[in-house]
């Protein structure tokens, strides 16, 4: 009977090797080395296919090409431009204690700042600002609308122009600057036409959507019609200082905010501005939109105040600023776009309850209430930029202003004081009784000579005595010789 072996574990023993070809072994070495190279190859080959199948690819034709986005269209609308400022002299600020308007009256004053809705209100008096209040939100770097302020801007300019030989005369005709109305009636419309207001323009009503040639101000002044003969109607319009705005460029050949910069706003030392062109790009719009600091438009009034000058400097020419304030031919109270207080007529352009303060004082008015006063006499200029105030009492500021000022005190009259103003320091002569003229007697050269009595004949040759004069009571010996006339 056979034997099983027996189950259990196996005693260790030396591994013992397979046996193994030596071709066998050299494939397996020969194929790890080509497996690198194989999918170098492969990669290749799949890369140069992909540039083949690009190059040899053609575009599409145009029917099958994918849509194009549209470009969009070039924004329109005005475009806001800039004004230059330049340097000039720093407003001085009076501090608290040297102030020259009473605790009173700064209580009154913004007690009307708050009823009447203002944002703005400046006060200069004797060489300082008194006044610089604003409305919650608004910064003195702030640019603010002058809301037809700007007219006084124009009118500066139209005077600067004519120094600067763009415009030969205030009563040039338009016919001179725009070719098209050389043969038009509408040529013989005058720059003072524009600036007093009797241009005979007829004018659209206007639109909410934007003041005046808001689309296109060219074709605008091209569509205007006249309706009056130019001179003989006083109508004034916003849009004849739109119509001044293209005078203005046309005659200077360069737009509105440069002519403005180097003739006017760099000159006072105003900071930078903004003016608004038309939807075309080509002309500059000034019915709405002017915008500068509170401080350089109060600039506008120092102008005005000190004859045009800034600092002894001629800015503007005095007889045009003169000019700009004389009443015309139209209205007393009315110069060129500037207001005149005195004298106050009823039913007149100014409205007032009462007399104004200052009888010197006139102002550039804006709409509903938007003023710039200003006195010469007092050294007071006002500005007051705000709500829309309807209506508005004239003189109410001015007066309220007027009423709380420190006056300096009187100086001292003499006999002389209403024939000639003393210099400071220098005091007129003692008054010093002059000498009694002496007593002359006259005797006429036709009164006949007596003739000689019987007897005493003269001698030959010798002169007739000349008649004595009667004796003169109270004279005294050296008086008795008579005197010839």
């Amino acid at each position: 009977m056979s034997q099983s072996p027996k189950s259990g574990p196996r005693k260790p023993g030396p591994a013992k090797s397979k046996p193994t070809s030596s071709g066998t072994a050299g494939f397996g070495r020969a194929a790890l080395l080509l497996v690198p190279v194989a999918a170098l190859a492969i990669g290749g080959g799949l890369l140069l296919a992909h540039w083949g199948k690009r190059g040899d690819s053609s575009p599409p034709p145009p029917s099958q090409s994918a849509p194009m986005a549209a470009e969009p269209p070039a924004p329109r609308g005005p475009v806001t431009v800039e004004v230059a400022g330049g340097d000039g002299p720093i407003l001085t600020v009076a501090s608290p204690d040297d102030r020259q308007i009473s605790d009173e009256g700064l209580k009154a004053l913004h007690a009307f700042e708050s009823t009447t809705g203002t944002t703005a209100l400046l006060v200069w008096y004797r060489g300082a600002l008194q006044v610089e209040d604003y409305g919650p939100g608004i910064r003195p770097a702030d640019l603010m609308d002058g809301a037809g302020l700007q007219a006084g801007v124009l009118t500066f300019l139209a005077g600067k122009a004519i120094q600067d030989g763009f415009l030969t005369s205030a009563d040039q005709p338009l016919g001179q600057i725009f070719p098209d109305w050389k043969d038009d009636p509408r040529g013989r419309i005058t720059v003072r036409d524009l600036l007093v207001g009797s241009s005979g323009l007829g004018f659209p009503v206007g639109t909410a959507d934007g003041p005046a040639g808001k689309a296109d101000a060219g074709a605008w002044l091209k569509g205007l019609a006249l309706e009056a003969e130019p001179g003989t109607r006083y109508k004034p319009a916003e849009e004849e200082l739109q119509v001044l705005a293209l005078v203005l460029e046309r005659a200077t050949k360069q737009p509105l905010a440069a002519y403005m910069s180097q003739a006017l706003w760099a000159p006072v030392g105003a900071r930078p501005a903004e003016m608004l062109l038309d939807d075309s790009g080509r002309a500059t719009l000034v019915g709405c939109c002017v915008k500068a600091t509170a401080r350089d438009w109060l600039r506008l009034g120092l102008l005005l105040k000190d004859g045009g000058q800034v600092e002894n400097r001629p800015v503007i020419p005095m007889p045009w600023v003169e000019e700009m304030q004389r009443p015309t031919l139209f209205a007393r109270n009315e110069g060129m776009r500037i207001r005149i207080a005195w004298p106050r007529e009823k039913g007149g352009p100014i409205k007032a309850a009462e007399a104004f303060a200052e009888p010197d004082t006139v102002f550039m008015a804006g709409a509903g209430g938007q003023r710039l006063y200003v006195s010469k006499a007092a050294d007071l200029v006002i500005l007051r930029l705000g709500r829309v105030v309807q209506p508005w009492d004239d003189a109410a500021l001015v007066n309220l202003v007027a009423r709380h000022l420190e006056r300096p005190p009187e100086p001292k009259r003499t006999p002389y004081s209403a024939i000639a103003v003393q210099p400071q320091g220098l005091a007129m002569p003692p008054i010093i009784t002059p000498r009694k003229p002496p007593v002359v007697v006259t005797v006429p050269l036709d009164t006949p000579h007596p003739a000689p009595a019987q007897g005493q004949g003269a001698a030959p040759g010798a002169k007739p005595e000349m008649p004595k004069a009667p004796p003169v009571p109270g004279a005294g010996p050296s008086d008795k010789t008579p005197h010839r006339p």
